[in-house]
């Protein structure tokens, strides 16, 4: 099979959609029988390179003109089978090839409180109007199938990202670990508001924040501070790894997710999670997780049963073994073959 390849988040790898890309890329790269074609907007190992156009001063134009004219121009002198999207981008109607594209949420078109400017809602539905322009539509779980309401997409779960070896035991035995985006969806000034009313009664605890805002606007609300509140900012792979395994429980009060791959990385390394009740998270988690019912103080009283934390803990690695990038690449090929 010959694949284009769009890769503008492959440069973005803290972002879903740019672990998305790499993992399966990375699959696909070593896979018999498929020739690869990337394109990127800035050099990366094996990729042509084309640049956005200078000539467009605003940056989301740059980035809508790539997406809709560079690229598909760049596939269209190729000899392709298959283009494939790792995101809804507005792409043109028409194409020499067959295309696959892949929704990781429906977020962006469906939550008001992300509507922004005439331009940013003028990007949005051009990409979700690209959905019945492609030949295939991908959903990365259950849930944004579900809520895509496209019955001929096909769920293609994310793998686990790679567990690098070697891990530090860090002095976080005691403490929470949040690892993601601080925009709004996320909630973080409502876990930090938690987390300072249970810390009066358990002061050896301190929250532990991997991740860093892009910016501070309506999207991105300042976080409030406490002493035992740490900002770690972005950490290694390595160094994220080793954090997220030495801390007494993972914490994540996002009311969205397309997929929630940092609830798996918890899963896989045996720390055990406590998310909101999304159908989404009991898709990932196959039910291994602590569920807020109520408060985060409640929660955290049952793991410190130590048969409750155990058996949570045993039952999470038992589901993240159940996904891998090469399992995900082989369901996309498939899919694509028939």
């Amino acid at each position: 099979m010959k694949l284009g390849f769009q890769g503008w988040f492959l440069a973005q790898p803290h972002t879903g959609i740019g672990q998305h890309s790499l993992g399966l890329l990375r699959v696909l790269a070593a896979t018999k029988n498929v020739q690869l074609t990337v394109v990127t907007p800035s050099k990366f190992p094996g990729a042509h390179t084309l640049k956005p156009k200078a000539w467009l001063l605003h940056p989301a134009l740059k980035k809508w003109y790539w997406e809709r004219v560079q690229v598909p121009a760049f596939f269209a002198e190729k000899t392709l089978d298959w283009e494939y999207y790792p995101y809804p981008c507005p792409l043109p109607e028409a194409s020499a090839h067959r295309r696959a594209m892949t929704v990781h949420d429906t977020i962006l078109w469906d939550d008001p409180r992300y509507r922004g400017n005439r331009l940013k809602r003028a990007y949005h539905r051009r990409a979700k109007h690209a959905l019945i322009h492609v030949d295939h539509l991908f959903t990365v779980s259950r849930a944004t199938h579900n809520e895509l309401g496209i019955p001929a997409a096909t769920v293609l779960h994310n793998g686990l990202p790679e567990i690098p070896t070697g891990l530090k035991k860090m002095p976080y035995e005691n403490d929470l670990i949040y690892i993601g985006g601080y925009d709004i969806r996320k909630n973080v000034p409502e876990l930090i508001r938690q987390f300072v009313l249970y810390h009066k009664s358990h002061p050896e605890r301190r929250l532990l924040l991997v991740g860093e805002a892009h910016h501070h606007s309506r999207y991105y609300p300042k976080l409030p501070t406490h002493p035992a509140v740490v900002q770690l900012g972005k950490l290694s792979e390595k160094a994220l790894y080793s954090a997220l395994k030495s801390a007494f429980a993972f914490v994540h009060f996002s009311d969205s997710e397309g997929f929630n791959i940092p609830l798996l990385q918890a899963m896989a390394v045996g720390t055990p999670t406590i998310v909101r009740d999304l159908s989404v998270n009991r898709e990932v988690s196959h039910g291994a997780s602590l569920f807020l019912k109520s408060s985060l103080s409640a929660s955290l009283k049952k793991l410190e049963e130590p048969k409750t934390r155990a058996a949570l803990v045993i039952k999470a690695r038992q589901a993240a073994r159940s996904y891998s990038w090469t399992k995900t690449a082989q369901h996309f090929l498939k899919a694509l073959l028939s």
